[in-house]
């Protein structure tokens, strides 16, 4: 790291640079600080981390349901059934954190996401992403067919 513009120290200073008290954007240490500042955060509201996956944390609530938080890079996903607990995260989240609301859930990670509340179903497809896999490597117009899988013995 050099000396700032305009901030040019002379004599035995000239070797000194500037030591940031927080991390700064575009920086490569800015996601890692933004990390473990969120993870604490998260933590001291009762929610635990997934051993298997770092940024999966979850929440038990005294009705036995639990509260599914996700993070994936500056997407967060948010699952549960009791929504007046799920809203609370979000306000407390907002407060703490530059956020905005973008409602439901239709895509993450390449999944397409549909829901049926009535009969309590969610079913995920990656027909989407698999699309347009196809067709960057110019496989959109391949003959589909199909492959025999072998059988356990």
């Amino acid at each position: 790291m050099s000396q700032p513009v305009g901030f040019s120290a002379t004599g035995e200073k000239s070797h000194l640079v500037c030591r940031l008290k927080k991390s700064l954007y575009g920086l490569k240490q800015a996601p890692r600080m933004w990390y473990q500042k969120f993870d604490s955060y998260i933590r001291q509201h009762g929610y635990h981390r997934s051993e298997s996956d770092q940024c999966m944390y979850t929440r038990q609530l005294a009705d036995e349901s639990r509260i599914y938080l996700i993070l994936y890079v500056d997407d967060m996903l948010i699952a549960g059934s009791n929504q007046v607990e799920i809203g609370k995260l979000k306000r407390s989240l907002h407060d703490k954190f530059a956020m905005k609301e973008l409602g439901q859930a239709r895509h993450i990670l390449g999944m397409r996401i549909e829901r049926n509340r009535t009969t309590k179903t969610l079913w995920l497809s990656q027909s989407d992403y698999i699309q347009k896999v196809l067709k960057r490597f110019n496989m959109d117009n391949a003959k589909p067919t199909p492959t025999m899988l072998p059988m356990p013995m």
